[in-house]
């Protein structure tokens, strides 16, 4: 197959930021470089500097920081929010600039399939003959945001989603396929020994939940590292939330985890990794690189949760309240919220590490994911090309 994955976030370039954690950029280099693995003619469009086995389109340099500034803000006293517009209005020409590349390229030599996760593309994508399919790495959004307009006026174009919780709500989206995430094993080290620690991994926000996290750890008398970057240090949430909790013993900010090695000696050697999110996650990388990692995950029964995690086999799952939510009362821990996830933690030691692993090998490995996507691609051109 003659494949164009187009990867148009800044945010794809470690180089650039190196302190954002940014998920869709492990997913999207081990899609490409494991359809290249299975001989695919795969060209990614992406930040300039990216280390792929695929052919390489890189986007725009003068772009890719976006602290470029509006002609007409360059006379005026440069408040905040005239750098937010540009910076914004800078990355979207960045995205776009791409798009262009990868639709000038499809004209000279067709390709059986673009795959994008970037909405900016919708409006294009009936320009192509070629089978266009949207990646879709949230949760669907709520009525009033524009998140919902997009995906509303083009529910018709091709989804594939990460998680067959993410299909739940409006709008009903044309989905064609669900592939999960997957893990290159061999950069995972498993550790079955207990661990010392409860983990926290990903971006502090309220989502996220490392209020929540910290607070279990600290009721159930178990010293929490928490693995972020710094960017969202200055927001009311954290200062009030999280700030004020890190003394560095009970509660220790280790900073960002960048690689696999990193995120293998992190992950390892905790106890369990805390996930109380307070919105449905459409997949949680974090959850299989824990378990890939022989690590236990205890985490909020919201989104994908109940997908990823066996319930008393690889970790706990835990009602967050009385909401009516698939799968509510049937979990080994009964109690709730805060209380269901220290019961969680006391008795993380009844699961086998092991069997942590071997469910990841079983079902979220890389070679698993590009089978997912390939069995979709071939499904969607046989259907244009029938069409």
């Amino acid at each position: 197959m003659r494949i164009a994955v187009i990867a148009p976030s800044v945010y794809m370039s470690e180089k650039t930021y190196p302190e954002r954690i940014f998920a869709p950029r492990i997913v999207a280099l081990q899609l490409v470089d494991g359809l290249v693995k299975k001989g695919h003619d795969v060209t990614l469009f992406s930040a300039p500097d990216i280390e792929t086995k695929a052919k390489l389109v890189g986007g725009a340099v003068d772009l890719l920081k976006g602290n470029l500034i509006r002609d007409k803000f360059l006379n005026r006293e440069l408040l905040i929010e005239y750098k937010l517009e540009s910076g914004s209005e800078s990355r979207a020409f960045y995205a776009l600039d791409l798009m262009g590349k990868a639709f000038q390229e499809d004209k000279k030599q067709k390709f059986d399939i673009i795959q994008t996760d970037d909405p900016l593309l919708h409006p294009l994508a009936d320009l192509s003959d070629s089978a266009v399919i949207f990646t879709f790495h949230d949760p669907l959004p709520r009525r009033e945001s524009i998140d919902f307009w997009f995906l509303n006026t083009y529910k018709k174009h091709n989804f594939i989603s990460i998680s067959m919780g993410q299909r739940k709500g409006e709008p009903a989206l044309n989905f064609v396929g669900n592939v999960y995430h997957g893990l290159d094993q061999k950069l995972y080290v498993p550790s079955f020994e207990k661990g010392k620690y409860l983990a926290y991994f990903g971006r502090l926000l309220v989502e996220k939940g490392p209020d929540v996290a910290i607070k279990a750890a600290k009721e159930s008398g178990e010293s929490i590292k928490i693995a972020s970057d710094k960017m969202h240090f200055n927001t009311d949430f954290v200062k009030k939330n999280v700030l004020p909790f890190i003394d560095g013993k009970a509660v220790e900010h280790v900073g960002l985890m960048k690689t696999a090695e990193e995120k293998s000696s992190f992950l390892g050697n905790a106890k369990a990794m805390l996930f109380p999110i307070q919105w449905d996650e459409a997949f949680g990388l974090v959850i299989i690189e824990s378990m890939g990692c022989g690590t236990p995950v205890i985490a909020y029964n919201r989104g994908s949760v109940p997908e990823l995690i066996k319930d008393g086999v690889t970790g706990f799952v835990i009602d967050q309240d009385n909401e009516d939510r698939p799968g509510k009362g049937s979990w080994v821990i009964k109690k709730q919220g805060i209380e269901g996830l220290v019961e969680a933690i006391q008795r993380i030691g009844e699961i086998d590490r092991k069997a942590c692993r071997k469910h990841v090998e079983e079902n979220f490995t890389v070679e698993k994911m590009i089978e997912g996507y390939e069995k979709v691609y071939q499904k969607m051109i046989d259907k244009t090309n029938y069409a």
